[in-house]
């Protein structure tokens, strides 16, 4: 991000930690944050629903919380599906 900027690593890792503090600061006043061409975060409410411990198995309750989405620009999707068309990354065998 530094390099391609032609800013400094320091100034890199700030812009970062402030993008990363306003995010974080937006969703827990449970506000959309909507980014043009790149995508949007928003809060979601997961239901109650059953559950297992993945060590012992046991079934269990996962009591209803809030957690945070993340919806992907048309123009993003495309652009990961073009890179990954070109990489051949789909992770199929033929």
């Amino acid at each position: 991000m530094a390099e391609t900027g032609g800013i400094t690593k320091k100034e890199a890792r700030r812009g970062l930690e402030l993008f990363i503090e306003t995010l974080m600061e937006c969703m827990s006043e449970n506000e959309k944050v909507m980014f043009s061409g790149f995508g949007r975060f928003e809060m979601k409410t997961a239901k109650e629903r059953k559950g297992r411990v993945p060590l012992s198995g046991e079934e269990c309750i996962v009591p209803e919380h809030k957690k945070m989405k993340f919806y992907a620009s048309d123009t993003l999707a495309d652009k990961i599906d073009e890179i990954l068309e070109e990489n051949d990354t789909y992770g199929i065998d033929e």
